[in-house]
């Protein structure tokens, strides 16, 4: 078994759990509907509602587009906000074989020429940072801007990272208090039975796999773009609810996180950088008001929105 499907297991073994169980919040209206690519996989849209230039949520790896179901609405005044859930996630169709974050993006493109959509605005999570890479790059006339958020890690130090850090595959996200965010999700089952939430497996070692081989480059990009991160020095809760870091491992997030960031910086001409303090790698869960906060300071200073209005 490769080191990445170790990962992924021990990740999202803990994770098994009946969504029924937990009550649940009522979050604002939206509208789910299904988009089939050119290769005939269904993905899921979520529609927020709003008016004016479209803002698009992706979700990062294992979730779905309600993950943004409490922080999404909040742009519906200005913008046409919708999310695109990615294939293999959620609700959406499963794609078998070698992955590549072009085939993400064009996925991501599929959904734009449906909607009739000319271009947008994009804000990815996570894993989402390569999908916003690769857009800004090779899909520069459909992209207005990028908010990457807690999305830029430097991949070079992957592997050293989880070496040093295994219990991060024992991540314990707090369904109690965060229950909200993680629901209407396909369920999957392991190699070994055990029913696994939020997305397929074999494909998120795929895409994991894919993810490393393009490596991220953020030159020539040249929508305006943000990366609003964590602090991972400033909290043991790197994933809402991480076992007890090492120092070695508590090094090992800082570099994996810092040298992503310095890289942005160095490589985007006129690059945006945030900082959210206390919070953790889930930051639209953790820290949904000053998240929304900054994004909606930097998309008026940035777009003025008032103008799509």
């Amino acid at each position: 078994m490769s080191r990445l499907a170790s990962f992924l297991i021990l990740t999202f073994s803990l994770l098994s759990f009946s969504f029924t169980s937990f009550g649940q919040e009522t979050a604002p209206a939206n509208t789910s509907f299904f988009v089939q690519t050119d290769d005939k996989v269904k993905l899921q849209v979520v529609d927020w509602g709003g008016q004016g230039t479209p803002l698009i949520f992706l979700a990062g790896l294992s979730l779905n587009a309600h993950t943004y179901d409490f922080l999404a609405p909040r742009f519906a005044n200005n913008y046409r906000v919708i999310g695109i859930t990615r294939m293999g996630h959620g609700d959406s169709g499963s794609r078998k074989g070698k992955s590549t974050i072009a085939r993400l993006t064009k996925d991501i493109i599929n959904v734009l020429d449906e909607l009739s959509i000319n271009n947008a605005i994009f804000a990815g999570h996570s894993y989402a940072g390569a999908e916003l890479t690769h857009l800004g790059r090779h899909y520069a006339s459909r992209v207005k801007g990028l908010i990457y958020i807690d999305a830029l890690q430097d991949l070079n130090y992957m592997f050293s990272h989880l070496k040093a850090c295994p219990n991060i595959g024992y991540s314990n996200i707090d369904m109690t208090k965060h229950k909200e965010h993680f629901y209407q999700t396909q369920t999957v089952k392991s190699s070994d039975g055990k029913v696994i939430p939020f997305a397929d497996l074999d494909v998120l070692g795929e895409l994991l796999k894919a993810e490393i081989e393009e490596g991220r480059d953020y030159t020539n990009i040249s929508a305006p773009a943000i990366a609003i991160n964590h602090l991972p020095e400033q909290t043991d809760d790197f994933f809402l609810g991480l076992f007890k870091p090492t120092q070695q491992c508590r090094e090992e997030m800082i570099k994996l996180s810092y040298l992503g960031v310095a890289e942005f910086i160095k490589q985007k001409q006129n690059a945006d950088v945030a900082a959210i303090q206390h919070s953790t790698h889930m930051i639209h869960m953790s820290s949904l008001d000053k998240l929304a906060e900054i994004m909606n300071n930097w998309l008026t200073r940035t777009f003025n929105p008032s103008v799509n209005s």
